[in-house]
């Protein structure tokens, strides 16, 4: 069922979340942002946990506004898992579920193996591991049959090898479920590996919703492009030699630019004193070190030479920062060879990879 959020208003203390948003239905939906930017508020919002002053919640079509959450159809999996400690785990999946008896039991056994914990029934809370109470709290979400299944930073507690494992999973649950599932979490890479749409936040507002890849791609401003994965933000007031008017203009017209609906009057002004609060933005992967008898296609390219003062290996790449004069240029290199720190390096970016942003 889609969930449609109309003009959400709620107040916190001195804390205001106000909001409009449409989550697909049976898609996976992410709510993004930095601690304390309204994840979690606009979630309980959405569980009944929390009164907006204004606005409406809409799940397909029933209003959900002053409705008893127990009557929303909504599962909830908690960060801390609040799972039962005196229940064994059958009991603790059982909890609310509409079967009884035999069928509960056989409902509780299908819903064991949708998680992979086949045989895991009589086990007590204490014996599992994290990752074992995380998908035992999934699988009692589930057991209630919900329209709708909201996921409050359920991997936040787990090391990183096993989140990588349990999203994974949670992904492939919730496409063969088909639910309408909202997911909160404040790291972007979780971001972007399961979500089919990404709702990113910050100060109580709503800076870009759309799908992983294009967030990435596009960002709305200087924060989408920071806070969604790696990336190079230079302010058109500093970089000096990179941005002159004649470069900025082959950006502006470029395939990558932002269109008049997108940006207005960002689009303009930039080659003056307008330019201060402007930035160019390309990703690290975007940049490329040229070969020692290689130059720069002006007509094509911006670029510099800088200074390797950092380098991490990442596997199939290497991660490099350059200091350039003023600017400091990240780079994701390709390949198992990469210049050592200290050395001094040429580099280059295509004008069709960069952006204005705010």
């Amino acid at each position: 069922m889609k969930l449609t959020i109309d003009k959400l208003d709620l107040t916190l203390g001195e804390f205001r979340l106000t909001c409009s948003l449409e989550m697909p239905s049976g898609k996976l939906t992410t709510l993004l942002g930095p601690s304390g930017c309204g994840k979690t508020s606009l979630l309980k919002s959405i569980a009944g946990l929390y009164s907006p002053s204004a606005g409406s919640i809409r799940l397909g079509d029933r209003e959900l506004n002053g409705l008893d959450p127990r009557y929303r159809k909504i599962g909830m999996v908690f960060q801390d898992y609040a799972l039962f400690p005196h229940m064994n785990v059958q009991k603790n999946i059982g909890y609310g579920m509409p079967l009884k008896g035999k069928e509960a039991a056989e409902r509780c056994t299908e819903l064991l193996k949708l998680v992979e914990l086949e045989g895991f029934e009589e086990r007590r809370i204490e014996e599992l591991s994290g990752g074992e109470k995380q998908r035992i709290a999934l699988a009692r979400a589930l057991a209630s049959e919900p329209d709708l299944l909201l996921l409050d930073e359920p991997l936040s507690a787990l090391d990183a090898r096993l989140r990588k494992i349990l999203r994974r999973q949670i992904r492939e649950i919730q496409q063969q479920t088909g639910i309408t599932t909202v997911y909160v979490t404040h790291d972007q890479e979780e971001a972007m590996a399961i979500s089919d749409q990404v709702v990113l936040m910050n100060k109580g507002k709503i800076v870009q919703a759309d799908s992983p890849e294009e967030i990435y791609r596009s960002p709305a401003d200087s924060f989408a492009g920071d806070f969604f994965g790696n990336a190079n933000i230079l302010s058109l007031a500093e970089g000096g030699r990179l941005f002159t008017g004649e470069m900025l203009n082959k950006i502006l017209t470029s395939p990558r630019a932002p269109s008049e609906s997108e940006a207005g009057a960002q689009s303009r002004g930039t080659t003056g004193p307008e330019s201060s609060g402007k930035a160019l933005f390309f990703r690290p992967e975007s940049c490329r070190i040229l070969e020692a008898d290689s130059e720069i296609d002006t007509n094509q390219e911006i670029g510099g030479r800088g200074t390797v003062c950092y380098r991490e290996f990442g596997g199939d790449f290497h991660y490099l920062e350059l200091k350039d004069n003023e600017l400091s240029i990240k780079i994701k290199s390709p390949g198992y060879q990469a210049p050592e720190t200290g050395s001094t390096v040429s580099w280059a970016v295509s004008l069709k990879e960069c952006r204005i942003l705010a």
